[in-house]
């Protein structure tokens, strides 16, 4: 089968749950939940810095949204209104919020087996949390945010920050701190600029975001970072279409040791919105003071250095985006692990050398949403190119994403996906190298 012809299938089978759906009732036209004030959270990602573990976020799309408080935020598609607290909400409340996701996914990597599997956290994340807010007086607040990822098909909690696997804890954004005229402080476990989740992501310039699946997103291409511990983020409020943000881990998985021996996050960001158009660019740094403990000894890893740039243009009838990332020294490698296979015996053998250096790359995202029959209909095509600075091996990918979402009502909303990348050199049989196909549903409470 050639690729046009399963891009043309990709195509119109991620727009056969409209066709079902527009027989339903529904009480909106929207394709997402209502517009929120900050970002939503949840979803996971490789903490190690080793260099044989790519990303394993599957989070929900990313978009741009207006928050209450009149200031442009590059925000997930997110879960209830309630769930988010504007910048200069006063008012003492507790509020109980959450995400329910669930699917079945159809995929296939080259040189693997078709997989049929029950699948969520595909477009949102399936989570719960409780936000609250007391009123200081003279427009000032305290805040707080727990929340829980869980697997929606066992129950079973999702992989933390840590790459481990939680039944209890909040694994995801557990924070404290104060907001008011001046902008929003906290303190705790909260997610990287990049991340595409939580409160202070800021990745935008892309239609699916990091939703649906790894093929076809922004996960498979670009080098995100991870939720940290031990992390302090400011940002202001809006200023004539400026917002600008900062954040620092004194230790993204433990600050036990002294300083130069703590692995270290920084990252600042400024975000351009006015009017029609939004913009995002950010500077982030993952400094891996400490050793990484390898079979035959522990290593010391480069400083890895990340410049990510997004934006979009909202023509009316349809907004397009655009995204684009360079990185240096990047440990985490775009959706694979990195494992030579022996194409005729199906034997794999991991990397011989740690790849102390990491890898060189650059990558890009164009992408298009635009209503159709009541929902929204998105494509998006990914590309990555780049070489790893250890042994010089080069490799490239391509993917291609589709999707469409249909709302039921306000809350509850029907999905479709199908999504096919193409991986080559050093990235030939890895995670972003097949095909998939994902239906389900989602809800938010």
């Amino acid at each position: 089968m050639s690729k046009k012809t399963l891009l043309a299938i990709a195509i119109a089978a991620s727009l056969t749950p409209a066709l079902a759906a527009n027989s339903a009732d529904t009480t909106s036209t929207d394709s997402s939940a209502p517009a929120v004030s900050a970002s939503s959270s949840a979803s996971t990602s490789a903490s190690s810095v080793s260099y044989k573990f790519g990303p394993t976020k599957r989070g929900r799309g990313v978009a741009f949204g207006r928050g209450h408080s009149g200031h442009t935020l590059n925000v997930s598609h997110a879960s209830a209104e309630i769930a988010n607290l504007p910048m200069d909400a006063t008012s003492t409340s507790i509020t109980l919020f959450g995400e329910l996701d669930a699917g079945v996914k159809v995929s296939k990597l080259k040189g693997g087996k078709t997989k049929v599997q029950m699948s969520n956290g595909n477009w949102y994340w399936t989570s719960w949390g409780i936000k609250g807010v007391e009123d200081l007086g003279g427009g000032n607040a305290a805040i707080f945010t727990l929340q829980q990822a869980f697997k929606l098909n066992n129950g079973e909690g999702v992989a933390s920050s840590h790459g481990t696997t939680s039944s209890g804890g909040f694994n995801n954004q557990a924070f404290l701190g104060l907001q008011g005229p001046w902008g929003r402080l906290t303190f705790g476990h909260q997610a990287g600029l990049s991340s595409g989740d939580g409160d202070y992501s800021m990745l935008g310039g892309s239609a699916i975001g990091t939703g649906f699946d790894m093929i076809g997103d922004l996960a498979g291409v670009f080098l995100t970072t991870s939720w940290l511990d031990n992390s302090i983020a400011y940002r202001t409020q809006e200023w004539n279409g400026l917002q600008f943000t900062a954040m620092y881990s004194n230790g993204t998985d433990g600050d036990d040791n002294k300083w130069a021996k703590n692995n270290h996050y920084y990252g600042v960001g400024v975000t351009y919105d006015v009017g029609a158009f939004n913009s995002n660019f950010m500077f982030e740094r993952e400094d891996h003071k400490s050793k990484v403990a390898y079979a035959d000894g522990s290593v010391k890893l480069d400083p890895t250095n990340y410049y990510t740039l997004g934006a979009s243009y909202d023509f009316g009838d349809f907004t397009l985006y655009g995204a684009y990332q360079y990185v240096s020294h990047g440990t985490r490698m775009p959706g694979y692990n990195y494992i030579h296979i022996d194409k005729k015996t199906g034997a794999s053998t991991t990397v011989a050398e740690p790849a102390t250096k990491g890898v060189n790359q650059n990558a890009a995202s164009v992408s298009i949403a635009a209503p159709l029959w009541g929902g929204t209909a998105m494509l998006q095509l990914n590309g990555v190119k780049g070489k790893i600075k250890n042994t010089g091996e080069k490799y490239n990918a391509w993917s291609i994403g589709s999707g469409y979402t249909y709302p039921l009502s306000k809350r509850t909303l029907v999905y479709g996906s199908i999504n096919y990348g193409d991986g080559n050199k050093a990235l030939s049989e890895s995670s972003i190298d097949g095909y998939s196909c994902i239906f389900g549903m989602a809800t938010s409470f």
